[in-house]
């Protein structure tokens, strides 16, 4: 990651469920992993052109609370998909759900709302 990028770190109480849900429904891949062998407490998802980190939030953090959403709703997060039909179809057999389904908006786009395995809401749009 370069210098001025921002990116999230959703916090999770299992991190295997929630990565494979961005793998298969957004294509997500692996760009780094600590630790480097066994399961990874922390990592992080190229989606694009994006970096989405999972972090293990079952603890303390070292600003000595428990991190939301693993203990609670906290965030939704937006994606910008080539095909909104596929990533609906492909949420609910990767442990996610569809929330609202697609519908056009006032402004002109087409969007659904999902909810990975852990509750994170998901805004995705359709790219036009």
């Amino acid at each position: 990651m370069g210098r001025g990028e921002l990116f999230p770190i959703i916090n999770v109480d299992a991190v295997a469920p929630v990565r494979a849900f961005y793998e298969t429904v957004f294509g997500g891949a692996v760009d780094y992993r600590f630790p480097a062998d066994g399961e990874p407490v922390y990592l992080t998802l190229r989606i694009g052109p994006s970096t989405l980190g999972i972090g293990l939030g079952t603890g303390p953090a070292m600003y000595g609370a428990t991190p939301l959403p693993a203990t609670g709703h906290a965030v939704d997060l937006c994606l910008y998909v080539a095909d909104l039909d596929a990533a609906i179809a492909a949420a609910p057999d990767a442990g996610g759900a569809v929330v609202v389904p697609a519908g056009d908006t006032p402004w002109g786009e087409r969007v659904a709302y999902l909810r990975d395995p852990q509750g994170t809401m998901l805004l995705v749009i359709r790219e036009t």
